[in-house]
C-alpha cells in the first residue's frame, strides 16, 4: 500500500488570484461574471491589529474571501484540474471502484 499526503492547511488562503481568473476564463464563464469577481478581488486590502496598534494596509493577492457564498465554488474550480489529473492517473484512494478524494 502506498500513501501520499497533500498539505491542505488553510487551502482557501493559498488560492492565487491570477491563476483563479485564468481558470475562470478557461471554463468560459461569461466575461461580465469574471469581471465582477476580478473587481472585488482587486480591491482586497487588509491590516494587522496587534494589541491596539494597527499596521499599514497591504494588498491581498492570494486566498478566497472568507465567509463569501462563492468562496467554496471558486476554490473547487481552482483545484478541479488537480482532482481530474489525480483521478485520470489511476492513483489515489478508491473504495471498491469509486474514486474518493
Amino acid at each position: 500500500m502506498f500513501l501520499t499526503a497533500v498539505d491542505a492547511s488553510k487551502p482557501f488562503d493559498r488560492v492565487n488570484h491570477m491563476a483563479l481568473f485564468r481558470k475562470l476564463r478557461e471554463r468560459k464563464l461569461p466575461y461580465c461574471v469574471i469581471s465582477v469577481i476580478q473587481n472585488w478581488y482587486s480591491k482586497l486590502y487588509s491590516v494587522v491589529r496587534w494589541n491596539s496598534v494597527f499596521s499599514s494596509s497591504f494588498r491581498v493577492t492570494c486566498g478566497v474571501r472568507q465567509g463569501w457564498i462563492l468562496s467554496p465554488v471558486l476554490f473547487n474550480l481552482y483545484v478541479d484540474d488537480l482532482i481530474v489529473l489525480l483521478r485520470n492517473s489511476a492513483h489515489g484512494c478508491y473504495v471498491n471502484t469509486t474514486f474518493v478524494l
